[in-house]
């Protein structure tokens, strides 16, 4: 995968009990530069995307899923999430971010959909 900050590979090890790791690639070589272990367990995962250096995983393919985790390489740290991710054709088998074009490409269930993404800086202040 591909996005704003790097390129990256996004996996699951024996080693790692089955969890998604994340690892930063180098894009001439494909070394790999950090990787992270996320906690989320591969089998409780749809579909993942990487925007702006954050893993996104929905928690289905099928129609209903939500995008209900995050983990955030920047920081280590994870959330989990609740937003709703409409599935129009019932079976995404495919996902993955343009950052160029800031949009969502899915192949679900024979079709290309694509999802405009809106990004937003959050501003965090001390009381």
């Amino acid at each position: 995968m591909a996005d704003e900050t790097g390129f990256w590979a996004v996996y699951t090890s024996i080693p790692n009990a089955g969890n998604i790791l994340v690892s930063r690639l180098d894009p001439r070589s494909l070394d790999i530069l950090q990787s992270w272990d996320t906690g989320f367990p591969k089998r409780s995962a749809g579909e993942t995307f990487m925007i702006c250096g954050t893993l996104y995983v929905t928690n289905s393919h099928l129609a209903g899923a939500k995008v209900h985790f995050a983990y955030h390489t920047n920081s280590s740290s994870y959330e989990y999430t609740d937003i709703p991710f409409h599935n129009q054709y019932s079976h995404i088998s495919m996902m993955d971010y343009n950052p160029r074009e800031r949009a969502l490409y899915t192949w679900n269930n024979g079709h290309q959909v694509i999802y405009n993404v809106t990004l937003f800086h959050v501003i965090q202040s001390d009381g």
